[in-house]
């Protein structure tokens, strides 16, 4: 398998990241130009994000909500503040106004990404409730975190659940190293399958190529976020 950095680096980001990222550190002109004119064709992800989630269960077993925690990557994190003019004095501290002004900024999701989310047993899937905030931080090294909640419907007390976070247009690249755990209940088991990115990087190419290549994929980028999805298993005793 592919080492887990071959998700990550600047290579991947799209060019107004790269600019704004120059600018914020202050490089010279010609080393921003360097930067830009090496950028790939059709480059994703663009953003990339750790995840975890904790699952809650009703007094049967049954799942009943979801708590899922993203945190940005640093340079997403660095436009996030630059965008909502956060931590002017760059000690990494937040203040309440702006904690409570930023609660739940990335839950308006649009273009048809609907979290990223997706749970199931026995193979079928979960309904997920709308997404609400719960918490808003930096990092101490800068880095952005966010968790909201959902409400799980469906569930049965007895089956394991599968979750997967992912993007299906590969825009946001997630990865589940974050925490992954039940609330209280004793006896449960994680058990993580990290993807397979040389296959799911195969896939990408054989699907760029089906549509023309990278350039046309500008536009029209193939679907193939759920092949570079990490896979939890969360069992709970009966």
């Amino acid at each position: 398998m592919a080492g887990r950095s071959a998700r990550r680096g600047l290579c991947n980001l799209p060019l107004f990241s790269y600019l704004s990222f120059m600018v914020t550190s202050r490089l010279s002109l010609a080393v921003l130009l360097s930067f830009g004119a090496a950028l790939p064709l059709a480059a994703h992800p663009h953003i990339f994000v750790d995840a975890g989630l904790r699952l809650f269960h009703d007094a049967k077993g049954a799942v009943t909500a979801v708590e899922v925690t993203w945190r940005y990557d640093e340079l997403y994190s660095l436009l996030i503040a630059s965008d909502y003019d956060l931590d002017p004095d760059h000690d990494m501290i937040l203040n309440p106004d702006e904690t409570a002004a930023m609660l739940g900024f990335d839950l308006n999701w649009g273009g048809g990404f609907s979290g990223g989310l997706v749970l199931s047993q026995s193979g079928d899937p979960l309904a997920l409730g709308a997404p609400e905030p719960v918490s808003f931080s930096m990092l101490p090294n800068g880095q952005i975190e966010t968790t909201h909640r959902r409400a799980v419907q469906g569930a049965t007390p007895s089956a394991p659940v599968v979750a997967q976070i992912f993007d299906p247009e590969f825009y946001i690249a997630f990865e589940m190293i974050l925490d992954i755990a039940a609330d209280d209940r004793a006896g449960c088991t994680v058990t993580l399958e990290r993807a397979d990115l040389d296959a799911a990087y195969v896939v990408l190419e054989a699907a760029l190529q089906e549509i023309g290549g990278a350039v046309a994929a500008e536009d029209n980028f193939p679907p193939v976020g759920a092949h570079f999805a990490d896979r939890a298993v969360i069992a709970c005793p009966d």
